[in-house]
């Protein structure tokens, strides 16, 4: 069982109440650790080719591996996570100690030291591997926390809303302020690095928050503490649903990741207009918010399945729309892109939303809860297709040969239209087309809205 200081007691009727000074500290965690996530997603590339100084191909590579060296680590920490037996609960004990190590790592990362070129490359891997490991220290129980903090499926639906609400404000507020107040700064390497440390100190004092403002109070079983490995690993190879979601969500993440790390390439180059990018970032981070309030009664009454194919198709013709639109229209540049932010949030929605009924499925065959060694595999499965969005970002970029610093040529900026609109187009259908398949034996489709959280 867990217990000790920060387990709260169980409420009246069997259901466990939660304060709204704790649903704001759960929101606050998330925008800390999500900040720095988006913040990482849409300008690291552009920090390591145009700031730092290194090749597309090498930043792109970088972004790739790490990820693959970063496999091995999140389903253990996940399996690690539900033992955890502590005074501070199962998974609040993660956010007080991974904090500070997160938050110092985030401000390094955007420091561009004055080394040779072998020097860059190994301080820029050695920064974003343990970036990556840290993510997954904070995120991974942080994500899980709405299972714990109560047992009341309306009170869940109140923390996905302020987990939507606090994630959604962190993306727009990272996509909006950065251009800007980087261009405070007399070079964009010192900009980087205040926006950098910034950020870090900010996740370091919002996670602390998160920590101390939540309660875990819905306990498990000791047979759930102890399940073996081999067959918590088993019994997610045989979860076909979790599989099917599983892989519609890592496209999606590419999807959505690629256009994220393109997008600034675009504004700059293409558009011309390096503010306007901030500009889409804060407009549509709004708009996606206030969809996101409504999209819980959309699902209710068409299912979610058709919502999250729905969501797809529209990315889809989105993408489409950005590539063929002329880019000296601004008005159409602005319309066509801000719906694309938004519509991130949609589809996120959809995918996160869905994976509650993926852990159903398998709870109604054996009982087991393996909530978090599930919310792991949701979380790597991000990292990874964020890592592969960014690595292949880079390779196209240098395919069609970008080098920073140089004038753009015909074929450079093609390349990049090409990584902001086609190949996020690819992807979305391909995520779309995963999830026809996708049936789970969960007939309570308010349940699955209820419990669904944006952002791993």
């Amino acid at each position: 069982m867990i217990r000790g200081k920060g387990v709260g007691k169980m409420a009246s009727k069997g259901y466990s109440s939660i304060l709204l000074r704790e649903k704001l500290a759960f929101g606050a965690g998330a925008f800390g650790k999500d900040f720095v996530y988006i913040f990482v997603s849409m300008y690291l590339l552009y920090f390591y080719t145009d700031v730092l100084g290194i090749s597309a191909a090498t930043a792109g590579s970088i972004l790739l591996i790490v990820r693959f060296i970063d496999a091995a680590f999140d389903l253990p920490f996940g399996f690690m996570v539900d033992k955890t037996n502590s005074k501070w609960g199962k998974l609040r004990p993660y956010l007080l100690f991974g904090a500070v190590p997160y938050g110092v790592t985030a401000a390094f990362l955007f420091f561009a030291p004055e080394i040779g070129e072998g020097g860059k490359v190994f301080y820029a891997f050695s920064l974003y591997f343990l970036i990556s490991i840290l993510y997954s220290v904070v995120s991974i129980p942080h994500a899980a926390l709405n299972t714990v903090m109560t047992d009341n499926p309306e009170e869940r639906a109140h923390l996905t809303k302020y987990l939507m609400l606090f994630s959604g404000l962190a993306a727009a507020l990272a996509g909006s302020i950065t251009v800007p107040v980087v261009a405070m700064f007399p070079s964009e390497r010192s900009g980087y690095f205040f926006m950098g440390a910034v950020t870090g100190v900010m996740a370091i004092l919002l996670l602390f928050l998160c920590f101390k403002g939540t309660k875990e109070q819905v306990t498990t079983s000791e047979l759930n503490e102890n399940i073996p490995f081999k067959l918590a690993w088993k019994t997610v190879l045989t979860n076909k649903p979790f599989i099917i979601l599983s892989a519609s969500f890592l496209m999606m993440q590419i999807s959505l990741g690629i256009r994220g790390a393109a997008g600034i390439y675009y504004f700059i180059y293409n558009v011309g207009n390096a503010n306007l990018f901030s500009v889409v970032s804060a407009a549509g981070g709004i708009a996606g918010l206030a969809i996101t309030f409504l999209l819980p009664a959309i699902v209710r009454r068409i299912g979610m399945k058709k919502f999250y194919i729905a969501a797809g198709l529209l990315t889809l013709l989105n993408f489409l729309s950005i590539y063929v639109a002329p880019v000296h229209i601004i008005p159409l540049v602005l319309v066509l892109n801000i719906a694309a932010s938004a519509l991130t949030s949609v589809a996120l929605f959809a995918a996160w939303g869905s994976l509650p009924d993926a852990i159903a499925y398998q709870l109604q065959k054996n009982g087991l809860h393996m909530e978090g060694v599930y919310y792991a595999l949701y979380n790597f499965i991000q990292k990874v297709g964020s890592s592969i969005a960014g690595g292949l970002a880079g390779f196209v970029l240098a395919a069609f040969g970008y080098k920073s610093g140089m004038t753009p040529t015909a074929r450079s900026l093609e390349g990049i239209l090409v990584t902001a609109a086609i190949i996020p187009a690819v992807c979305a259908l391909l995520f779309t087309i995963f999830i026809f398949f996708y049936r789970t034996k969960d007939k309570n489709k308010k349940e699955s809205v209820e419990k669904g959280v944006i952002n791993g």
